[in-house]
């Protein structure tokens, strides 16, 4: 005969749930991973290089942006110093395609290792030692988006501004790092509204400051569009070149990594 033991079903369910949980803990990461994508990891660019995918505004811009490795971690350094005629003040943009609807948060990681001196974001003096740009614009305006961010519209084009701009929510998102602008602090320049994420001078320049900005909300927020337009590129610009007349030495320098857009 058989012997029964009355415990024996609770040492097998004990040990049912023990692997279960064991099994949860392995998926649960790769669930949680889905909840974001990489944006830009910088791991199929050169070390010691400007970064692959993406152009500076103007090619003197090249030299500022250069992706450095520091342990297992790739990154964007950025240092500007000299004239405009150096590249300060030069942007590196890369076009971008995600869907807002689905995506509507931004993350990444930067940290701010030198700010440019004398600067004032929101009085001209707007030179920043970290800076995100992220543009909209229709599919069917990208021409005459890439014109107007370079400048070269011209007397034709002027009927087609109020209509591009206003009507379609075409227009641009910035977070900044400021030296002297309080945290949270927003305003406008045109059709840019500027947020600042951080203020003041880190306690340890190497130490990377995690970032997190609902961007569907800040475009419903500012160009009250009924329409949500997907973001059609994203900008990175450190600069000194607005100071370099209040002080010849001011440069600026910041580290930038790891972009995801985020469900929340």
């Amino acid at each position: 005969m058989f012997q029964r033991y009355p415990y024996a079903g609770a040492v097998v369910k004990a040990r049912l749930m023990s692997l279960l949980v064991a099994a949860f803990a392995v998926w649960a990461p790769q669930v949680a991973a889905e909840d974001c994508v990489v944006l830009e990891d910088f791991s199929s660019s050169t070390p010691n290089n400007f970064p692959n995918g993406w152009t500076p505004r103007e090619k003197s811009g090249a030299g500022i942006y250069t992706v450095m490795k520091e342990g297992e971690t790739l990154f964007l350094r950025a240092h500007a110093a000299g004239t405009k005629a150096a590249g300060n003040g030069v942007e590196a943009d890369r076009p971008v395609k995600w869907d807002l609807e689905k995506y509507p948060v931004l993350r990444w990681r930067w940290r701010a290792r030198l700010f440019p001196r004398g600067a004032d974001e929101r009085q001209g003096k707007e030179d920043s030692a970290l800076g995100i740009y992220l543009g909209f614009c229709p599919p069917e305006d990208m021409s005459f988006c890439e014109r107007s961010v370079r400048g070269q519209l011209g007397i034709a084009d002027s009927l087609s501004v109020a209509k591009t701009f206003l009507s379609k929510g075409v227009g641009s998102l910035k977070y900044i790092w400021s030296e002297r602008l309080p945290k949270g602090f927003e305003f406008e320049r045109s059709r840019k509204m500027v947020k600042v994420l951080e203020s003041g001078a880190p306690a340890n320049r190497d130490q990377w400051v995690e970032e997190r900005v609902d961007v569907a909300n800040d475009y419903r927020r500012r160009f009250r569009s009924p329409t949500l337009l997907n973001p059609a590129g994203l900008a990175i610009l450190t600069d000194s070149d607005d100071t370099q007349a209040i002080d010849p030495a001011s440069q600026a320098e910041g580290d930038y990594a790891d972009f995801r857009v985020c469900r929340e």
